[in-house]
Parts: structure tokens; C-alpha cells; sequence
């Protein structure tokens, strides 16, 4: 059936015009049109439909419902690898700033819903890229920051110079395969937690005068000493000198290339983590949090066998996983309830940082 173009849509009722919003067919003047609709259905509609015209989605991408540009900031986000930020033509250029204008939303749900579409994309704009690794919120910064291609050396280096939140150095720390000055810059931060994030980052090249100097300051950052300890693949020309200086800290180190239950420990990662917590495997769900958090696996064990699930979020978010890895998490190792989950919609964690580090301290303290 053709879609009416002389119908008025002021004489329709509101499920008529939802169902003409969602149709390909629909003229792009009706669509314009239905934009602008008062019922929020409505919008949402044409929020969706990839027939909707590019000067609709401007207007869409400062609609007054986070929900209606959540759902335009998840359409266009699929067609970012398709977008020109430089393009002079009028339509293209239309679509770039509905997007850049989402990806600067005030609503974190907005700006994710971006994120989570284009940061492991390869071809998508690199200022696009760029603003979302500088958004104070982990939910929209981490994704990018940990797995988008398009991030360049010199990014990494400009962000951990001058980062937008004290997190923004951590989940670069834990990027997969960060490379040498990156890990130098971290290291110079000297920062507690995001310099053992980078050592517990089994892929990150950290050169051995880099991982000499980080044990030498293990004394006064005992986490530091932890994640030391548990780095698989050291050389062998750094492993003495390594195990002085940390023996000489009170930390122990494991011979090189540890193993467990036929896993290398270089293989450790999210993904391990996540297929551990699906198999309902505690043991080794306990081990991998203890190496990412640089914590006694003793105590971390225990957390996992007592079902606290406050404290198995704390560990994931001070391992460095995603909100997502952590609601999983709770539902798997703690069996909680949906409706007690302490990840908020949009992937906001529900517990204040410093709430979380309590709570590891506490962990701690027992231990």
C-alpha cells in the first residue's frame, strides 16, 4: 500500500501517524513534517526510519526526550563510516552535525548510545573519535578509548597529558597492545591505579627500564608490587634484577610464563573473564580479577564465595571492565535480581567511585 501523500496529519489519530512515520515510502515533506509531532511515538518513528531526511534528523537531535535522541543517535551512528565532516554538500553536511550534535548530548544514554556503535570502527570521523575519548563519562570514553583503531599515537599521548577525568589514563592503560611511549607517559604519571592497570595489561609493551622503574617505587604503591608480580612474559634479562627489587619491597615473583588450567596468563582478558563467569567457573573468575585489580587472590575468592554483589561490581570496575561486564557479572557470580542491579540504564555505574574503593579497602582489611 502507498503511503497517502494527501492525507493531513493533523486529521490523523496518533497510531495512524506513528505507522505513516515508519514507513520508507512516506514523502520526505510528511516526514519533515512528523518531526516536529507532539506525541513522543511519534518522533521516535521517524527518529528511526532511514528514509527520514537529513534536516528532519537536525531537528530530531535536539528533541526535548532523550529517548527519541537516543533513537537517532543509534541510527546515525550506523551511518558514521558513511559520513564527511569536510562534505560541502547540504544533506551530508546536515547528517555530521545531527551526529556531532548527539555525540555532545547532555544525556550520557545519548552520547553511549553513539559509543557503542562506532568505537571499534575502522573509517568513522576522526573528530567524531576524538570527542568521545574526551568525554568525562567512562560509559562514553572507555569503549573508544580501550578499543577504537582510529585513536593515534599522538591522541593517546595528548589525552594522558592532559586528561579530561583522573579515569581517562586508566582505560588507556589497559588498551590492547598500547604501545611504548603511551606506557612511558603513564608510568610517569606515577599514579596508583593507572599505572597498575598498565602492568596488569599483559599486552601493553612496556620497555623493561619503564617496568624497573615502577618496581622501584613499589614500596609506596603496594598495588603496583601486586600487578608486578602477576605480569607473565618478563624477560629474561629483567627477571633478577625485578625480583630484587621487589623481594626487597616484601612482594614475591612467580616464574615467567605462568599458566593456569592451560590458559597463558597473556591470554587474560574481559573476554576471560566473561567465559569463566558463564561457566560458573569462580576459581578462575577469581584469579583474573585478582591479576586486572592487583589484589590478593585469596581475598578476592572469598568476595566471589560469599555473593557480595556490591563488592564483585567493586572488582570489576577496579579490574577496568565495562559497566556491561560488571551487570553480567552480578547477575552470574552474585545471583541478583534484575531489578537489583547496580548499573544504572545508560551504563552508569551506581556506586560512587570512592563507594567502590571502600569496599575493595574492605576487602583488604579481612584479607
Amino acid at each position: 500500500m502507498e503511503a497517502n501523500t494527501a492525507a493531513n496529519p493533523r486529521r490523523m489519530d496518533d497510531t495512524t501517524r506513528a505507522r505513516l512515520a515508519e514507513r520508507a515510502d512516506t514523502p520526505p515533506e510528511m516526514l519533515f513534517f512528523l518531526a516536529n509531532d507532539p506525541v513522543t511515538a511519534v518522533r521516535a518513528a521517524i527518529a528511526a526510519n532511514a528514509a527520514t531526511p537529513p534536516l528532519a534528523d537536525q531537528v530530531l537531535a535536539r528533541d526535548a526526550e532523550p529517548g527519541v535522541r537516543r533513537v537517532l543517535a543509534r541510527k546515525l551512528a550506523t551511518l558514521a563510516p558513511l559520513i564527511d565532516p569536510e562534505s560541502t554538500d547540504r544533506a551530508r553536511r546536515a547528517t555530521w552535525e545531527a551526529l556531532r550534535m548527539l555525540a555532545e548530548d547532555e544525556a550520557v544514554a545519548v552520547r553511549t548510545a553513539v559509543t557503542e556503535l562506532v568505537a571499534e570502527q575502522a573509517g568513522v570521523p576522526h573528530p567524531l573519535i576524538l570527542r568521545l575519548a574526551r568525554d568525562r563519562a567512562m560509559p562514553v570514553a572507555e569503549p573508544v578509548l580501550r578499543g577504537s583503531p582510529l585513536l593515534r599515537e599522538e591522541d593517546l599521548l595528548a589525552l594522558i597529558a592532559d586528561p579530561p577525568c583522573p579515569e581517562t589514563v586508566g582505560a588507556i592503560a589497559r588498551r590492547p597492545d598500547l604501545p611504548e611511549r603511551p606506557c612511558d607517559a603513564i608510568a610517569g604519571r606515577a599514579e596508583e591505579r593507572s599505572v597498575a592497570a598498565l602492568v596488569a595489561n599483559a599486552t601493553a609493551r612496556i620497555r623493561d627500564a619503564t617496568l624497573l622503574t615502577i618496581a622501584a617505587s613499589a614500596g609506596l604503591h603496594p598495588s603496583w608490587g601486586h600487578a608486578l608480580a602477576r605480569r607473565p612474559a618478563l624477560s629474561e634479562a629483567l627477571l633478577p634484577a625485578l625480583r630484587d627489587l621487589l623481594r626487597a619491597e616484601g612482594h614475591g615473583l612467580p616464574a615467567p610464563h605462568p599458566e593456569a588450567e592451560g590458559h597463558p596468563a597473556a591470554a587474560l582478558d574481559e573476554s576471560t573473564f566473561l567465559d569463566a563467569a558463564r561457566k560458573g567457573a569462580r576459581q578462575d573468575c577469581a584469579r583474573i580479577l585478582a591479576a586486572f585489580a592487583a589484589l590478593p587472590a585469596g581475598a578476592v575468592a572469598r568476595a566471589l564465595e560469599a555473593r557480595e554483589a556490591p563488592v564483585i561490581v567493586a572488582l570489576c570496575w577496579r579490574s577496568g571492565f565495562t559497566a556491561r561486564t560488571a551487570t553480567f557479572a552480578q547477575l552470574r557470580l552474585a545471583g541478583s535480581q534484575p531489578e537489583e542491579l547496580l548499573i544504572l540504564p545508560g551504563g552508569e555505574w551506581g556506586l560512587s567511585p570512592e563507594a567502590m574503593e571502600a569496599l575493595i579497602q574492605g576487602l583488604l582489611v579481612r584479607h
